[in-house]
């Protein structure tokens, strides 16, 4: 979901100190073209002065779910289009910008709690939507500039929740390092998800081994999971070998990212090597007369499916162990700050 943009990329949403949005329009998400983000125009400009019209001009009912920002109040235009969007039966989401500026003015204040800061600035937006919401915690706090603090993972959280399964799944795999990296939550999400693909990954491999040509079975797996296994580093943020990052972790983390960075069939030999036998065994069974290819199909399937597993697993511990390190990397640079 998140991913760096400057203001002025290309593919970025107009940003100005005045309106930049006069008519409904679509960005691509940069990774999945599946997903579409819409920016749509403020009620009560003289292109849309009332909820009737914005609704007509902008087809408020063919959007799945709904953010309304504001970095001040929310106001009654707000609140009216969230009415609207609950009456058609959709989802909105509250949402609180620019908490960065926020704390950085309220910093010069020899009295500067940060949560308190917060809490005001939570009840302030509860009380201008009067009694839409009655729970502060429907109301997300966020900076777009530094998304790893603040609620940013909460509302990733509650917009997953809200999508249908293949919506919440394809947008899963489509959040961003520095956004999984924020949340424990969200990155056993994204792991929860890809080890739910593995079957289907298997059954692949299972439809190769189906076909009565000596060796290709072997060569398609070999494939299947070089490709799945560079799918799995790079969604749970493993950093490149040879990278800034990469080197400056401990070597007992180095050394496991290593482990999982196979990128030929030489490579993952050692890792197939405990179904070495059964791949030995598939060559023959295929030839079997009737039942010979039912059988090695589903040896094929079922090895794949264990390689894959196992591959995961690693890749998630070692994902986990350059979590870690960011936390404790994170921690160490904000208590030298303190001092």
């Amino acid at each position: 979901m998140y991913f760096r943009l400057y203001d002025d990329d290309e593919g970025a949403a107009p940003v100005d100190v005045t309106e930049c949005t006069r008519e409904p329009t679509a960005y691509d998400h940069p990774t999945n073209t599946n997903i579409k983000f819409w920016d749509l125009p403020g009620i009560g400009t003289p292109d849309y002065p009332d909820l009737e019209t914005y609704c007509e001009k902008v087809q408020l009912e063919k959007y799945h779910t709904y953010l309304i920002f504001t970095a001040t109040r929310f106001t009654k235009n707000d609140l009216e289009l969230a009415k609207k969007v609950r009456s058609i039966d959709k989802k909105f989401f509250f949402i609180r910008t620019k908490i960065d500026e926020n704390v950085r003015a309220e910093r010069r204040k020899r009295s500067f709690d940060e949560e308190a800061m917060l809490m005001k600035i939570r009840r302030n937006c509860l009380e201008s939507l009067g009694d839409l919401l009655t729970d502060e915690q429907d109301i997300f706090l966020i900076s777009n500039h530094e998304p790893e603090n603040w609620e940013f993972a909460r509302l990733t959280q509650a917009i997953l929740d809200a999508l249908t399964r293949y919506q919440r799944e394809s947008m899963t795999l489509s959040l961003g390092k520095v956004i999984t990296r924020s949340s424990n939550e969200i990155f056993q999400r994204k792991a929860d998800v890809l080890r739910g693909r593995i079957w289907k990954v298997a059954l692949l491999s299972g439809a190769a081994a189906a076909i009565p040509v000596p060796g290709l079975s072997f060569v398609v797996d070999c494939g299947i999971i070089l490709k799945e296994l560079s799918l799995y580093r790079n969604q749970l943020g493993l950093p490149e070998m040879g990278s800034t990052e990469f080197v400056q972790l401990h070597l007992a983390t180095r050394e496991k990212i290593l482990s999982v960075y196979l990128t030929t069939a030489a490579q993952l030999s050692g890792v197939l090597a405990p179904y070495a036998a059964e791949a030995v065994l598939e060559e023959f069974t295929r030839f079997i007369p009737f039942v010979g290819l039912i059988i090695a199909s589903s040896m094929s399937f079922c090895a794949t499916y264990r390689a894959l597993s196992t591959l995961l697993t690693d890749v998630e511990d070692a994902a986990k162990l350059v979590l870690k390190e960011a936390v404790e990397k994170k921690a160490a640079d904000l208590e030298q700050e303190s001092d």
